[in-house]
């Protein structure tokens, strides 16, 4: 796990209460990544706090379907964390009561008249290549509890289905002080990449190379089919010595479902073939969010070259991980014109606000001339 911050660096509470006060609602629309699925073994109790709320992701032990609820038990409030997995139920440490996954009451030691219904808070999980993500909405509602499902499914990779692509490394990022509009913001404000992810590295590695330098041509969209997608696309190439190089050449396309929370790159390497990696973001508080990497290629790629690739990427994060820590967000930031679309990005944002924070951050950051319906 990287650590981002040293304890001596800790940013003071006077500038951690301004970065509260100006950013958005810290919990938007769309789908989180919670755990992997391997990650969790039949029996075990997980504790979660995530999104403003507090759950239990657990595995059942005979037939080992994972399931998340309520951290608290709905009889009497316990935290469900503390007690145990029995078959194929969590049982509660304070009574025993015994809850199945879809959130009824199975058995209460001392009772023959278990409540009806299902008062166990469940919320349905969605497992993509060996990830577990859970569809949060802004306005409270879980997915179960909604009416309406979710507007688009977490992405599968094509390739993985059929076979032509295996399954190649995952990395924990750990946790880094940012809010979760940071990374939308990211792609727009394509005028950061020469400064600060213009130098090349060791991949993996904040070592700088001398005379290498990585050039980027980058560009923002936003879906014409999707309303809920933006893509960010980047042709990249190293220039050695003030010459650039044919072979060094690769493009990547960063599709991004949702507010951030979840993003696909599609990275080819031109008469090589491609890698395809998630990248996600689970707000832990409004200002902490835990990153996690994980990547699939082309059965015939080199696992060096791969690694290569994927290290060269991670290298820049702690780049970016240094300035979200420490900034603060601007509803009216002075720009140039040969900045990036920051305001039309931050207006398709609102989509994944709640109702009541969106007019407000709406009124904060656009001027009347520029406002119109965001995309639902």
């Amino acid at each position: 796990m990287i650590s981002f911050r040293s304890r001596r660096e800790e940013s003071s509470s006077l500038l951690m209460a301004r970065r509260a006060e100006d950013y958005p609602y810290p919990y938007p629309t769309g789908w989180y990544r919670l755990a992997s699925t391997d990650s969790l073994r039949r029996g075990e109790i997980r504790y979660l706090e995530c999104l403003g709320k507090q759950f239990v992701l657990w595995r059942e032990r005979e037939r080992g379907e994972i399931h998340l609820m309520d951290a608290f038990c709905p009889h009497m409030g316990a935290n469900l964390a503390r007690g145990r997995i029995r078959a194929d139920c969590i049982e509660c440490p304070f009574h025993q009561w015994q809850f199945a996954g879809d959130g009824s009451v199975e058995h209460i030691p001392y009772s023959e008249h278990p409540p009806a219904g299902s008062p166990a808070r469940r919320y349905p999980l969605e497992e993509v290549h060996g990830q577990l993500f859970l569809y949060h909405r802004a306005d409270g509602a879980s997915a179960g509890d909604a009416q309406e499902p979710p507007p688009y499914p977490v992405p599968r990779i094509p390739e993985m289905d059929d076979g032509s692509f295996v399954f190649r490394g995952h990395r924990n990022f750990g946790r880094v002080g940012m809010h979760i509009i940071e990374i939308a913001e990211n792609a727009v404000d394509t005028a950061h990449f020469q400064p600060l992810h213009g130098q090349f590295r060791l991949p993996w590695t904040q070592i700088p190379i001398p005379k290498v330098d990585i050039v980027h041509t980058a560009k923002w969209t936003l879906d014409e089919d999707a309303p809920w997608m933006m893509h960010f696309d980047d042709e990249v190439a190293l220039r050695i010595f003030g010459r650039e190089y044919d072979w060094t050449h690769a493009r990547a396309r960063v599709s991004y479902y949702g507010p951030g929370s979840l993003l696909l790159f599609r990275i080819t390497l031109p008469g090589r073939g491609e890698i395809v990696m998630y990248q996600t973001f689970l707000p832990i508080s409004p200002l902490e969010q835990q990153i996690d990497l994980r990547w699939f290629a082309d059965r015939n790629l080199p696992r060096w070259l791969v690694w290569y690739v994927i290290g060269n990427w991670a290298s820049q994060l702690p780049q970016d991980a240094a300035i979200w820590q420490d900034k603060v967000y601007l509803p009216r930031p002075i720009l140039c014109r040969d900045d990036g679309p920051v305001h039309q990005m931050r207006h398709w944002y609102q989509q994944f606000l709640p109702v009541e924070s969106t007019a407000t951050d709406t009124d904060r950051t656009h001027s009347p001339r520029e406002r119109s319906t965001p995309a639902a």
